[in-house]
């Protein structure tokens, strides 16, 4: 399986950490070009573009730790906080857009972090693989 883009959603949590260690720690071997989102889902009742600034903070510092993970593997990734309606169809868009071959998302041992029950969407919809990573500490 050729994998030139890897789609790592996070939700700034230790098991999405972890992923985009591990994806950075073996980017030199598999050459693969690293995506590195926040979705800021936004209720129906408020437009798009939301004032929400303790979201948009979080989403930031998520994203800041992303890149000095990257750093530390001397990688380079890309990120980009989205907002909207729905996390999961805002990341099989996403991975659709940028021609991902994968999709790696974190859970911990009891549920899925940032997806709840949109996992299995996810898996069912996405046109690419979807790799789960079951973080167990």
């Amino acid at each position: 399986m050729e994998c030139k883009n890897i789609l790592i959603p996070t939700d700034g949590k230790r098991s999405c950490e972890d992923i985009i260690d591990l994806i950075c720690s073996i980017q030199r071997v598999i050459g693969t070009n690293i995506h590195v989102i926040y979705v800021i889902e936004v209720p129906r009742n408020l437009p798009l573009n939301a004032q929400m600034p303790d979201k948009v903070e979080y989403a930031r510092a998520s994203i800041e730790r992303a890149l000095k993970i990257a750093e530390k593997h001397e990688v380079m990734i890309h990120t980009s906080i989205i907002y909207a309606r729905t996390v999961e169809d805002s990341i099989i868009s996403t991975a659709e857009d940028l021609k991902c071959d994968v999709i790696a998302i974190a859970q911990d041992n009891h549920k899925l972090r940032i997806f709840a029950n949109s996992a299995a969407n996810i898996y069912q919809k996405a046109k690419c693989n979807v790799w789960l990573f079951n973080n167990k500490t």
